[in-house]
């Protein structure tokens, strides 16, 4: 599995930070972690999902819970992220706009889904498990489901069955393959054409002038290859914000560890740091992921 250091469609934003000791101390919330603990602990017995036990282990273990740092990071939109030099979880405020945590300024389930996230995003960076390569299906699945619903119409991919959906199966399915797993080249097609029930004989010619790593790039192959004619990075990912309300899934679309993370974070009922509803764009391949993230909290 590969782990993106920063992403390409949001700009200047690190997927992963570095953060000295000085820099910490300054973003630090004062009794942070002390006051997640005391929101969690007030709602425990309203909570039920599989990662509960590691959660509530987090924040309750003093040996633990030196794993996670609450900060208040400037400029930085996003909820978790992983703090290499000193091997931690970072829980950020800055989304939302608050100075620390209190009963009644955050609700106990999104702070939760965030613990959940932070959990699922560290022992993925870290690799203390891996997602196998062979998992790439149901994940390539989802995406598949959710491109034809969020630019099937645009795109002449809804009502009748076209050429262009097992097209856009077999460049997704590329995508992912690389940018996920690592894997390039022939072995890639040949797995991505069998997997979508696509002849890549016919693109054979064209497809190693393009890394399949990059979104940039996979985002520039929907458009060459007349699966999306015409679309760039800005139509994208304005289309993706705007039915996924909001900016929180676009690392989904460039981290596997995001991806995982994210996904487990939708399959918290209550929960609004990313929308529930994107589950509802497949249901089956949904369900598949979350098996893994079951996996990484057994």
């Amino acid at each position: 599995m590969i782990i993106k250091d920063k992403f390409a469609i949001l700009k200047d934003v690190p997927n992963i930070l570095h953060l000295n000791s000085r820099q910490i101390r300054d973003y630090s919330v004062e009794k942070g972690i002390k006051n997640l603990f005391i929101v969690m602990d007030l709602n425990e017995d309203n909570i039920r999902h599989f990662a509960k036990n590691s959660v509530m282990e987090l924040v309750s273990n003093m040996e633990k819970r030196k794993k996670l740092l609450v900060l208040k990071v400037p400029d930085y939109s996003l909820h978790i992220s992983y703090n290499k030099p000193t091997d931690q979880i970072v829980f950020n405020l800055t989304p939302y706009d608050v100075d620390n945590i209190y009963t009644n300024n955050i609700d106990f389930k999104n702070l939760y889904a965030q613990l959940v996230y932070g959990l699922s995003f560290y022992n993925l960076v870290t690799e203390k498990f891996k997602v196998k390569v062979s998992y790439f299906a149901p994940i390539s699945n989802f995406l598949l489901s959710m491109f034809v619903s969020i630019f099937g119409k645009q795109y002449g991919l809804l009502g009748s069955y076209t050429s262009n959906i097992t097209k856009l199966n077999f460049l997704i399915t590329c995508y992912v393959l690389s940018s996920f797993f690592g894997l390039t080249g022939k072995k890639s097609y040949k797995l991505a054409g069998v997997a979508s029930a696509f002849d890549y004989k016919e693109l054979e010619g064209d497809l190693d002038k393009y890394d399949f790593s990059n979104i940039e790039i996979f985002i520039k192959a929907l458009s060459d290859f007349r699966v999306f004619p015409g679309i760039n990075k800005f139509s994208f990912t304005g289309r993706i914000i705007k039915m996924t309300q909001g900016a929180n899934f676009l690392p989904a679309l460039e981290d596997l560890s995001r991806f995982i993370s994210i996904m487990t974070c939708i399959d918290i009922k209550g929960s609004n740091i990313i929308s529930t509803y994107i589950s509802k764009y497949d249901s089956s391949s949904f369900n598949r992921i979350i098996e893994i993230s079951k996996l990484i909290f057994k």
